[in-house]
């Protein structure tokens, strides 16, 4: 392969480039369907509670449920006893 601005260059320099060959072997840009399947398993995701984990409220709803429950959960064994 030649450059396109061989102009540019010496004469001696351009014949000695010109001894030289480079043999570039096809390479085949079309991924194979495993790969694909790979690239997307292990393609990051966007988690969908990351919203809601930044807010008070909700951090107050998750620590305050399971006491609910518990107080809930007692109450009703007390009352059915």
């Amino acid at each position: 392969m030649k450059s396109h601005n061989n102009h540019s260059l010496p004469k001696e320099l351009r014949e000695q480039l010109d001894q030289y060959t480079v043999d570039v072997p096809p390479l085949s840009f079309k991924k194979k369907k495993s790969d694909r399947v790979a690239d997307f398993m292990s393609a990051p995701v966007q988690n969908p509670l990351d919203h809601y984990a930044s807010t008070s409220g909700l951090l107050l709803k998750i620590q305050l449920v399971p006491i609910g429950l518990t107080i809930g959960i007692s109450a009703g064994l007390l009352l059915f006893m």
